[in-house]
């Protein structure tokens, strides 16, 4: 049997080249299941992506009477979860018939994106559209009420750091088509704050500007973008530049002193505001009139036409 092959019709790995899927196969590894063999039990930590290439798996959740909540049949793929740790409940997975598997990594997801960076960032980026997908319908399905539901949104969407939405909250705004008024925030001078204090000040300034954000701007939606850099998105009729003035006035309040040990006494930030249907395009173009004023000294404001 070709692993190659099989790896191919995994959509997790649609994105690979062959080179990429010879590294990926290195790590994968087929097991035989008997029928009514246990592939895993009830309480047992599993954390392997599996790929169904011969018979079906069933998979029951723990209760009373186990119930069935999923089947998989040959060139289906199940355990993507597992690859990053969410456990949505107590599951069992059973050979309903002679199966075979494909089992990915055959070390842990986390050495083997230590070994080959390059490849897990391409796998854990298509890992979370798969589950962004997944939510969008299942949100079509089930109340959002449901306590799983909005702690799985909340692990896929929320920047860890600063406990703004992530990057790829901003993937899924992009989808909906809708118009906003949008601010690009970036600190000035951030990279001489690691450099002069170290990381963790970095990080602590970080979180300072992030709650210093959305307490000034408490309505808009706030997005941790890059690495020092953040979006907040407002409708499209509010005032973005008088909200963009108001965060720029937050943002020298914050305590540096405090967070640098006196090394560092202030902070300014530049920002470039604009607002149109929310995609890209409008990104890059409000990205540009913050770059322009960041490379000009910051601590200002540009406007579209400012350039």
């Amino acid at each position: 049997m070709d692993t190659k092959e099989i790896l191919k019709t995994v959509q997790l790995f649609s994105s690979l080249t062959d080179s990429e899927l010879n590294i990926i196969q290195n790590y994968c590894r087929f097991k035989e299941l008997q029928p009514k063999e246990k592939l895993f039990d009830f309480d047992e930590d599993f954390k392997l992506l599996c790929i169904v290439t011969a018979g079906s798996i069933a998979i029951y959740s723990n209760g009373s009477s186990n119930r069935l909540i999923a089947r998989y049949l040959p060139n289906e793929s199940f355990g993507e979860l597992n690859l990053c740790g969410i456990t949505l409940g107590n599951a069992q997975a059973v050979a309903l018939e002679q199966s075979g598997i494909l089992l990915f990594p055959t070390i842990s997801f986390e050495d083997f994106i230590t070994q080959h960076a390059s490849i897990g960032a391409k796998v854990i980026y298509q890992l979370l559209s798969n589950i962004s997908f997944r939510i969008r319908e299942t949100n079509k399905l089930i109340s959002q009420n449901y306590g799983w539901v909005s702690e799985l949104k909340k692990a896929i969407y929320t920047d860890r750091l600063t406990g703004l939405y992530n990057r790829q909250y901003c993937e899924e705004l992009l989808k909906e088509n809708k118009r906003y008024a949008i601010a690009v925030i970036k600190p000035d001078k951030f990279k001489a704050i690691n450099d002069t204090c170290g990381h963790k000040a970095g990080d602590a300034t970080l979180i300072a500007l992030a709650q210093t954000i959305r307490k000034a701007a408490p309505d808009a939606i706030h997005i941790r973008y890059r690495g020092d850099e953040f979006i907040i998105a407002t409708p499209p009729e509010m005032d973005i530049q008088s909200l963009a003035q108001t965060v720029q006035k937050a943002i020298h309040t914050i305590n540096m002193a405090l967070i640098t040990g006196r090394q560092i006494t202030s902070i300014t930030a530049s920002i470039g505001t604009g607002s149109g249907m929310f995609d890209q395009k409008l990104i890059d173009s409000v990205y540009e009139r913050m770059w322009s004023v960041y490379h000009k000294g910051g601590n200002s404001i540009a406007v579209e036409g400012d350039m």
